[in-house]
């Protein structure tokens, strides 16, 4: 994840028991002359100088030890326990205990301690701890702390080094039941026999779109075309696939893992894995953002794509309209919409945007019902007009050709999919 540096200076804290020694010290060798006690004053000075040893032998076991580097991937799945390790060397031998303490959020168990052992100068140690998160997002891991305790107890010398790395949980992946994607899947020109014809190195360049990585740009290509060409690593016959992502705060409803919101960010990372291992090249749509592809090959492509969903916040109300004014018309690109809380006018322009010939699917959420307080999804909630434009929207869809199913709480990611991978047109259980 990163190198560490070390080097700070020791903070130094006594102990309670630190604390109640040095008070009695003083408190001994100030009133010892008053009283004539030289027995006393020897006591208080006894006591004193324990206290000063302890704060010196903390102080040099806590600059015994060096964190030369933390390493991990820095991506963690959610749910499953991640391992990060840190690599410390030994400067000198300590004379007391010796602890790191790396500073881990709440939401991912909490500060980690890690007992050192006795190093000798130069010796090298990996030490291991486990996080895990059952919510996505982006944490922060470290700064670290060195902890030493003289042998008595009596002060604690803390010292902090090594930057702050960040940890991205990825959302829950879900394997998916496969599409039948009809006649599509054929060359991307304007027939087989085009196709048939053109040479495997012509078969791997196309020309650049909007958010392609420069680097995959083909010089020979662009100088004969006369037009930016860049390399593709797509597999043949295969098309693009844009997946939207409806972010928008106000179309979906309730909090944290349990909320609209990250059921839809479940179900979209889903679809971009299971149309990866595919060989489809997928890009997310969201917010008005087409976010570029990252990465030389389809797995780096994917790893960013997954990190963008870890890191997605709640977005503006205009987040859909501006995601759908961004998306182009391009020849053979598989649609994949995951919808919040839509009506036919939400969803209008998408009827357009399906090339001629290319699938497109959509889930669409009855994000009421997660709030708690929209009804129970067997029927009484007719009447509802959010549940009503639900019902024209997806009207709407179907009508333009779109295959499309609806997801509640209580409805798996899997299933939704194995709706429209049989072209469904039953809504299914609320």
């Amino acid at each position: 994840m990163s190198r560490a540096r070390g080097g700070e200076r020791p903070d130094l804290h006594p102990t309670a028991r630190g604390w109640t020694l040095l008070a009695v010290g003083l408190l001994a060798a100030g009133t010892a002359p008053a009283l004539g006690q030289r027995d006393l004053l020897r006591v208080g000075v006894l006591l004193t100088a324990l206290v000063v040893l302890a704060a010196l032998t903390a102080h040099r076991s806590c600059r015994t030890l060096d964190l030369t580097s933390r390493s991990g991937s820095g991506i963690a799945e959610a749910g499953a326990p991640t391992a990060v390790r840190l690599t410390v060397r030994g400067r000198g031998r300590p004379g007391g205990r010796v602890v790191l303490e790396d500073a881990v959020p709440l939401a991912l168990g909490g500060t980690a301690r890690v007992a050192v052992p006795r190093l000798v100068p130069g010796e090298t140690l990996d030490l291991d701890h486990t996080v895990r998160s059952d919510v996505r997002g982006s944490y922060p891991l470290g700064p670290v702390t060195v902890r030493a305790r003289d042998p008595f107890g009596l002060v604690v010398a803390s010292r902090t080094t090594g930057p702050v790395a960040t940890l991205d949980v990825l959302p829950r992946v879900h394997r998916l039941a496969d599409l039948s994607l009809g006649d599509l899947g054929g060359a991307r020109g304007s027939s087989a026999g085009a196709a048939a014809t053109t040479s495997p190195d012509d078969a791997s360049i196309r020309a650049y779109r909007v958010g392609d990585d420069l680097r995959r740009v083909h010089w020979r290509s662009t100088a004969r075309r006369g037009e930016v060409m860049v390399r593709s690593d797509e597999h043949p016959g295969r098309p693009d696939v844009v997946l939207l992502l409806d972010d928008r705060a106000g179309a979906h409803h309730g909090r944290g893992a349990a909320s609209s919101l990250e059921w839809a960010v479940s179900a979209a990372a889903s679809a971009a894995v299971h149309l990866h291992e595919r060989h489809h090249r997928v890009r997310l749509l969201h917010g008005g953002r087409l976010e570029p592809v990252q990465g030389t090959d389809g797995a780096s492509a994917l790893r960013s794509l997954l990190q963008t969903l870890a890191r997605l916040r709640p977005g503006p109300d205009d987040g859909l309209a501006r995601s759908l004014a961004a998306l182009g018309r391009e020849e053979s690109t598989l649609l994949v919409a995951v919808l919040g809380d839509v009506d036919e006018g939400d969803v209008q322009p998408l009827t357009s945007a399906r090339p001629l010939g290319a699938p497109a699917l959509a889930v669409l959420q009855r994000t009421r019902l997660w709030d708690g307080t929209g009804g129970t999804g067997t029927g009484a909630e007719d009447d509802d007009p959010r549940e009503a434009g639900l019902r024209r929207a997806r009207l709407v869809l179907n009508r333009a050709g779109w295959r499309t199913a609806v997801a509640t709480p209580g409805t798996p990611v899997p299933q939704v999919w194995a709706r429209m991978a049989r072209g469904s047109a039953e809504p299914g259980p609320a």
